[in-house]
């Protein structure tokens, strides 16, 4: 089940991101483990406007969650993290779908990303729920930015890449 957090379960997510980075370490980038999880204000700011999600367990208790940003003109999912037990469970596509949704009643007509390029659970993840990688030299000034934002805290640019799913009639 997806739905919005209960405020005592904002100070899970954090520790959920970390959990679920661990496997970065697995694939060479030790680095993303090793960089700070989305903040509490940060969360607390997506509840607030609506922007964020969890995914619940059968015993109600969080594994997951996804925070959309509004950047620059752009639908961005800043967060995906789910459990690694509670991987392959369709539950990071659940919620990749319901920020989808709601950046489509937001008005926007794509849901934009940053991720790692050749890591299965990124980029490969990522195409097989709709979204596609955006050329470099097609990439708005605000989400060059985003990236260049993303560098300054050691993610190798080489590895990295913007992804885009249309927000056509289906979401």
């Amino acid at each position: 089940m997806i739905r919005a957090p209960r405020p005592g379960e904002i100070p899970l997510l954090p520790q959920i991101e970390n959990a679920a980075d661990r496997r970065y370490a697995r694939a060479g980038l030790r680095r993303v483990v090793d960089m700070p999880p989305a903040t509490i204000a940060s969360l607390q700011q997506g509840l607030r406007e609506g922007r964020l999600w969890v995914a619940i367990s059968p015993l109600n208790r969080p594994v997951g969650f996804a925070l959309m940003k509004l950047r620059g003109g752009t639908a961005w999912l800043d967060q995906l993290s789910v459990l690694d037990c509670w991987q392959g469970r369709g539950f990071g596509a659940t919620l990749i779908d319901r920020t989808a949704v709601a950046a489509r009643a937001l008005g926007f007509d794509a849901l934009h990303l940053s991720t790692y390029l050749r890591v299965p659970w990124n980029a490969p993840f990522y195409a097989r729920r709709g979204f596609a990688e955006v050329p470099r030299g097609e990439w708005p000034r605000t989400l060059r930015v985003q990236v260049l934002l993303e560098n300054s805290h050691d993610h190798p640019a080489w590895r990295r890449t913007i992804m885009r799913r249309s927000l056509g009639g289906d979401g």
